[in-house]
């Protein structure tokens, strides 16, 4: 027996070792063809022929001039520069154009900041943060450039604590008349702060500080125009000398509200009962935000599908007398509400038009209709929230698991924007569909196919087992689950760990969440994705999407002038909490959130 077994240990090690031999053989072989094929690496060259041989030709800067005094400066366009190619092209092909340069063509404190940002967009955040704080500013300009920096990355990680005491620092760089930092800024910053983040900083903030000022007129802010008034009336002066309040604050304290709203919304046909919903949400809204019946405004309602048209149903409000309209509920109808030329008083649409649907960083122009604003339920906000959560952990290669169905295209298409505005490019992307078993997409888009099928080629090669199990590609680092339904969630979720990528962190839209005490949720757990916080009041029985859409409208009316001037939080609401983007979009940050135990908990 033990001579048997002796010569299986002596066959094994034999074809263990003619395994290696014969890997290495197969890399040799790889390698000399892949060297016959590749072009050699770029020589050293003078800055002429980097410029007019680069796809982006190195900026002329002032380092060109003979003068020790400029030498070691950082230069602000060679970062700029190097920046636009990692945004173009990756950074690892950045990476190659910097290291293309002569050396001395550029300062070494600038080569440095580069290779900061350069790791930075890798994902190796640590030695990032590290190779940053070596370099010292020479002078005002380099230490604002800094501190921009060190700023931009605070955001990123969703710091916005951090971030805003940077951006008061800067502000007062310039004696608080910076080009482009103002205390909108900071105070802009501070409102994208978790509430009890915020209340951590003040408990140990030095109440008489300027800091402290800012930190307690934020937390004012979140409380009501009476708490900001109150704060006033207890400061003989504003923080940093602050000549007025950020952010448009006194534009809203100063604002009478609309004397008569009239509501736009399907109140008959199939869409009666969405159409209902919202309404109570917007009765109860005003109730909450008025409470003063002498100023509370009339409320009129405009059946939209009677009406027929948008514009139809608007041009009736104009006769009743409105002087404010909240709706239509329908992208058809607020699409041709936008299409009208002039709007003679405000809208609150509670949807986005086709047009409003472009990503949010698109060049395309404003809406010529300066007086609508919309607010949606538009699930591309949470992918966009979902790119962020993933970079601000250091991710940097997802895969996307998408249905392939327009609402997962559009999924797709807002994650992918946002992750590319980050500096990111998606590494796979499966897309489930009827025609393909989910198990076979997410095989093939691991690679565990294609690992199996070289184990078995290696088996029928030698005509023995190999002791080895098949493996999923190793270039993802996270996976982003971009599914409609809850149902589907718990069906991919298994298959990932059957295919290696249990461990992998998984991010995933409100749609995964069905409120359950039960067992169910157990499926999902570690999948972090986001929620409105009106879905964690279980306590409310008329906590409907649309219902709390409706609250939250009528609340923004108050804060509808404010948002002219304001490029930040208007709004903690029920739905998310509430900014404008530049073409008259709300958008909702919503509150992130991971199943642990098949119950959700903050994170």
């Amino acid at each position: 027996m033990t001579s048997n077994y002796l010569a299986n240990a002596m066959h094994n090690r034999t074809f263990h070792l003619a395994m290696h031999r014969s890997s290495w053989l197969i890399v040799m072989g790889v390698m000399m063809f892949l060297s016959s094929c590749a072009t050699s690496p770029p020589s050293a060259t003078t800055p002429k022929s980097v410029q007019s041989n680069s796809a982006f030709p190195v900026p002329v800067t002032e380092i060109d001039k003979d003068s020790s005094s400029t030498i070691d400066l950082i230069e602000p366009r060679i970062v700029e520069w190097n920046k636009a190619i990692a945004k173009e092209r990756g950074w690892l092909y950045a990476l190659s154009e910097l290291d293309a340069i002569e050396p001395g063509y550029i300062s070494a404190r600038t080569e440095l900041l580069i290779r900061s940002q350069l790791l930075w967009l890798k994902g190796e955040v640590t030695q990032s943060n590290q190779i940053l704080n070596q370099i010292t500013p020479k002078n005002q300009r380099e230490q604002d450039l800094l501190l921009k920096e060190r700023q931009r990355r605070f955001i990123e990680t969703g710091k916005f604590v951090e971030a805003a005491r940077i951006a008061l620092d800067r502000a007062s760089l310039y004696d608080n008349e910076h080009p482009s930092v103002t205390h909108s800024t900071v105070f802009d910053l501070l409102s994208r702060a978790t509430t009890q983040r915020l209340a951590s900083e003040l408990r140990r903030t030095e109440p008489k500080s300027d800091w402290h000022g800012w930190l307690s007129l934020n937390k004012a802010y979140r409380a009501g125009r009476l708490e900001v008034l109150a704060w006033l009336a207890n400061r003989p002066r504003l923080p940093s000398y602050a000549l007025e309040l950020p952010s448009g604050l006194q534009t809203w304290l100063e604002n009478d509200p609309p004397s008569r709203i009239a509501v736009l919304l399907p109140l008959s046909g199939r869409l009666k009962s969405a159409g209902q919903n919202a309404l109570d949400g917007i009765a109860e809204g005003l109730f909450a935000t008025f409470r003063d019946p002498a100023i509370r405004p009339e409320l009129v309602t405009i059946d939209t599908e009677a009406a027929v048209t948008g514009a139809a149903a608007y041009a009736q409000a104009l006769e009743m007398g409105a002087d404010f309209v909240i709706g239509p509920l329908t992208k058809e109808r607020v699409s041709e509400l936008q299409a009208k030329d002039q709007l003679p008083i405000p809208v609150l649409a509670l949807n986005r038009s086709s047009q409003s649907l472009l990503p949010n960083n698109s060049e395309s122009p404003t809406p010529a209709n300066t007086e609508i604003l919309s607010l949606s339920l538009a699930p591309e906000d949470e992918a966009e929230q979902l790119a962020h959560l993933a970079w601000a952990e250091g991710l940097r290669r997802p895969m996307l698991i998408a249905s392939d169905t327009a609402w997962g295209e559009r999924m797709r298409a807002a994650f992918s924007d946002a992750w590319r505005q980050l500096g990111g490019f998606v590494r796979e992307t499966a897309l489930l569909s009827e025609g393909e078993s989910d198990n076979k997409t997410i095989a093939n888009a691991l690679a565990t196919l294609a690992s199996e099928e070289r184990i078995r080629e290696v088996e029928r090669a030698f005509e023995a087992p190999v002791d080895t199990q098949a493996r999923r590609r190793d270039d993802l680092d996270s996976v982003v689950m971009l599914v409609p339904t809850p149902q589907m969630a718990r069906e991919i979720r298994p298959l990932l760990r059957f295919h290696y990528a249990g461990k992998l962190p998984v991010f995933a839209p409100s749609a995964v969440f069905q409120p359950d005490d039960g067992i169910t949720n157990r499926d999902l757990n570690g999948i972090k994705f986001v929620v409105t916080p009106s879905a964690l009041m279980t306590s409310n029985p008329n906590n409907t999407p649309l219902h709390s859409l409706g609250v939250d409208a009528a609340a923004l009316v108050d804060h509808y002038r404010q948002a002219n001037e304001s490029q930040g939080t208007l709004l903690f609401g029920y739905v998310g909490n509430l900014r404008v983007d530049m073409r008259g979009n709300v958008r909702r940050s919503l509150q992130p959130v991971v199943f642990s135990r098949g119950r959700v908990r903050p994170f």
